[in-house]
């Protein structure tokens, strides 16, 4: 066998750097920019010295995000495959403590650091389909014989009750006993996040070839445990956050711009006042949707100041007014689709089942939670208080999306690597035979 330096070329330290993905490269680097221009131009009606000291501090999450993206992009496969359970319990345990330690009257939103507010339901998403993608690997060899839900016959449970005790210990709990957890703790405080992890878990099961049954299965009885769990958490929080599903959707009003017209501008503000405060936030959204048009206003130049979150929950509306739809939200929406297209390209390309899924669950975490985001701007989804990853400012979303785009662009430099070294030793091999010939 030839050594790897007799058939691998030197690699610049440009490719280097710039290792994995480049389609990938590209998106992430147009999405950071993007991020900049908008964190900046949500600060023109303010003092200048203050928008300068929010730019910073947004600069310096992503010089930490990138970082860590870097850090990411260092360690090997194995090394991720050891780490997904205690990364599962580290998270787990910092999103109960940040539970514990809440204070306030409302929703658990962050452990405070000092310096910035830590987000550990974060990391838990990440943590959650890592997890998975290890417990899914470990069985792909035998998918296609396995059931990871038992019957709910009675009549199967009694005619062969071992086999259904077995199927519950060796596959049901051990895969789908970490999504509960994380669902049901995430659910207390933020339900647009057990909904993002439930759609992604279920999307990488689709993928692993869990049978068709098990996943409709698995789909009732989620349907069924969460609408009890906000029921029965709606009855005992004295907080009233178990009211903030409900209210939401039944505060969801797709048609908020007509409505106002139609009942004049006295009498569309006494009845957004009847409701939540939030239905100013779609209302402002949808305005500043609106009055972007095709090529937006420009940067800075947005007049619809009363639009709350603009530069967080509410920055693709933004983004839309000053870029326009052409510039600003079309290119936003195919950055983001492109993201996804490619984690599924790196997700073919790897010849192990575990990093194919970990890729797989990453890429379509962050996609799911950027088009959440998305549809709620635009008032086709009710408010979820979901950022949009990458852009959003700054924050420990920011942070932990950057790090898991190092983790994924670290699988695909892995392929790429693999995929060029059998390439060059086909060549090596046909040049031999050619010589011999």
């Amino acid at each position: 066998m030839p050594k790897r330096a007799d058939y691998m070329p030197k690699e610049s330290a440009s490719s280097r750097i710039f290792a994995g993905d480049k389609v990938m490269w590209v998106v992430i680097i147009t999405l950071l920019v993007y991020s900049i221009f908008a964190v900046y131009s949500n600060m023109a009606y303010e003092a200048a010295s203050k928008a300068n000291q929010k730019l910073i501090m947004h600069l310096l999450f992503i010089c930490i995000g990138m970082t860590g993206f870097f850090v990411a992009r260092m360690f090997s496969i194995n090394f991720y495959k050891k780490m997904t359970i205690p990364f599962y319990i580290f998270s787990l345990g910092a999103t109960l403590l940040m539970i514990v330690l809440n204070k306030g009257t409302g929703a658990a939103r962050g452990l405070d650091l000092k310096f910035f507010t830590f987000q550990p339901f974060e990391l838990l998403k990440f943590a959650t389909v890592m997890l998975l993608a290890r417990q899914l690997s470990t069985r792909q060899k035998r998918m296609n014989k396995i059931s990871i839900i038992p019957s709910f016959r009675p009549k199967e449970w009694k005619k062969n009750r071992q086999k259904q005790i077995d199927i519950l210990m060796d596959h049901t709990i051990p895969i789908l006993g970490p999504i509960a957890i994380c669902c049901a703790i995430t659910m207390i405080f933020s339900n647009s996040t057990t909904l993002i992890i439930a759609l992604s878990c279920l999307a990488m099961m689709y993928l692993s070839r869990v049978h068709l049954k098990d996943l409709l299965k698995i789909c009732v009885i989620g349907a069924v445990v969460g609408l009890s769990a906000i029921g029965i958490y709606k009855a005992v929080d004295a907080s009233h956050r178990g009211d903030t599903a409900v209210s939401r959707i039944e505060g969801w009003t797709p048609d908020v711009i007509t409505k106002s017209v139609e009942l004049g501008k006295k009498d569309s503000l006494e009845y957004y006042k009847r409701h939540d405060n939030e239905h100013d936030q779609t209302l402002y959204s949808k305005l500043s949707v609106a009055s972007g048009g095709l090529v937006g206003k420009g940067p800075g130049q947005s007049a619809n100041r009363s639009l709350s979150e603009s530069d967080t929950d509410m920055v693709f509306a933004f983004i839309i007014e000053e870029y326009g739809l052409l510039f600003g939200g079309l290119v936003v929406i195919f950055a983001f689709l492109l993201m996804f297209y490619r984690s599924m390209e790196i997700f073919l390309k790897c010849g192990m089942a575990f990093p194919g899924l970990m890729v797989l669950g990453i890429g379509t975490t962050i996609v799911l939670q950027a088009f959440l985001h998305m549809l709620v701007s635009v008032s086709l989804f009710p408010l979820t208080g979901q950022q949009l990853p990458i852009i959003s400012n700054g924050g420990t979303s920011l942070l932990v999306t950057l790090t898991m785009l190092g983790v994924l662009m670290s699988v695909s430099a892995k392929a790429e690597q693999e995929e060029m070294e059998q390439k060059l030793k086909e060549q090596k091999q046909l040049s031999a035979q050619n010589k011999e010939n």
